[in-house]
């Protein structure tokens, strides 16, 4: 097999990149407009939220590929500004909650976050293309695990 990748090959991983940073890229400005989150701060909100409000730190980090020192530096400023707070568990792992502030920040987001989403990707990406990436997503997860 070649060193290098070939001309075609770049292009399209260099297309699913610049798919990826433009989405993050749009939604974030977007959600700036309407609060001071970063797109991290924003991204580990909705993971939490989307866990029940509460997540294991390294659950989370897992969900989000973050390294430890990643997780940690992001966590810690976030719990600094009020948005998250953790908690030492019995087995001596860390539960990430939201607090009413995080929670407040993600209902000031929401709606604006939605319709980015939709606007930025739903409203651009025909129906089978989102099923190719739904496809294209759920393979590349089973294949980490």
């Amino acid at each position: 097999m070649a060193d290098n990748l070939t001309n075609g090959e770049l292009e399209i991983w260099r297309s699913a990149l610049k798919i990826a940073d433009l989405l993050r890229y749009r939604v974030s400005l977007d959600v700036k407009e309407v609060s001071d989150l970063s797109q991290a701060e924003h991204s580990v909100l909705m993971h939490i939220k989307e866990a029940g409000a509460s997540i294991g730190q390294q659950r989370l980090a897992d969900a989000m590929y973050w390294s430890k020192s990643r997780r940690s530096r992001q966590l810690t400023r976030m719990q600094t500004k009020g948005l998250i707070d953790r908690l030492l568990c019995e087995d001596k792992s860390v539960l990430v909650k939201l607090t009413t502030q995080g929670r407040g920040a993600l209902d000031v987001t929401d709606a604006v976050h939605a319709e980015s989403v939709r606007r930025n990707l739903f409203a651009v990406a025909t129906s089978e293309e989102l099923t190719t990436l739904l496809r294209l997503a759920d393979r590349l997860v089973r294949e980490d695990q």
